[in-house]
């Protein structure tokens, strides 16, 4: 059973990866990995259920330089053992949700764009959270939808959730969509650039699971699967196999 992070006051697309399944029916351990939109809106009992109840002892945030600069972190980077900022993005190296909208209306060419630009990045993130020390761990962008949702597939897909239920956990997204188009709009970095939030068309917030469906069939027709892509990405076999054993319910 997934646990609701209801607690987590302030977020509003922040939920628990433990209960998801691996295609040989393993469960991944409650209260090791949180996805979740950013965390600068958390009030003081939201703070406090993250810190104290969940534990929560690192935070690695996905957004760019900017981002972190304009927006800010909020209190959880002060109260966590340990924050890292590891920047995904695209060809443009910008907040891909906030810029030109792609031609066939659709967010998947920006998530392959996160393959092609931050391989590195990527592999830094599932190596932290290889680390029994740091967890439970917060993995983080802004809305917690599409660098947070590509990070967090190809992590469970490391680890051998399935395919159906990495597309399932993708589109639980969905239901927050108007209050993640309100929390972006606002954002500080929206009103620097004069990004007018509430003009950006519907799919750029859309989570449908038809997208991570075509993202997963690309990862396999192109580069092998996900396990073969992060191998070439450098995404070392230990650090694969220690994902499993901390992340995973032992086998019965």
């Amino acid at each position: 059973m997934r646990e609701a992070m209801t607690g987590a006051s302030g977020m509003v697309n922040a939920r628990d990866l433990g209960g998801l399944r691996t295609t040989d029916g393993r469960q991944v351990r409650p209260r090791r990995v949180v996805r979740a939109d950013s965390p600068t809106e958390l009030d003081p009992a939201g703070l406090e259920h993250l810190v104290d109840h969940f534990g929560l002892r690192t935070v690695l945030d996905l957004r760019n330089v900017e981002e972190v600069s304009v927006d800010g972190c909020g209190e959880l980077r002060d109260r966590v053992a340990r924050y890292r900022n590891l920047p995904v993005h695209g060809p443009d190296r910008q907040r891909l949700d906030l810029t030109s909208v792609s031609p066939d209306g659709s967010m998947l060419h920006r998530y392959i764009g996160y393959l092609a630009e931050s391989p590195d990045t990527i592999v830094a993130a599932l190596t932290e959270l290889a680390d029994p020390g740091g967890l439970p761990a917060l993995v983080h962008c802004a809305a917690g939808k599409d660098r947070t949702g590509v990070v967090v597939a190809l992590l469970l897909g490391v680890i051998g959730v399935s395919e159906e239920e990495i597309i399932a956990d993708y589109a639980e997204t969905a239901a927050n969509v108007d209050l993640l188009r309100a929390r972006v709009g606002r954002a500080r970095t929206a009103h620097a650039r004069g990004t007018a939030v509430a003009e950006l068309p519907d799919w750029v917030f859309a989570a449908e699971a038809t997208t991570m469906r075509r993202f997963l069939e690309h990862m396999s027709a192109q580069h092998g699967g996900v396990v073969a892509w992060t191998t070439a990405a450098g995404l070392e076999p230990a650090v694969q196999q220690r994902l499993s054993e901390i992340l995973l319910e032992p086998a019965h």
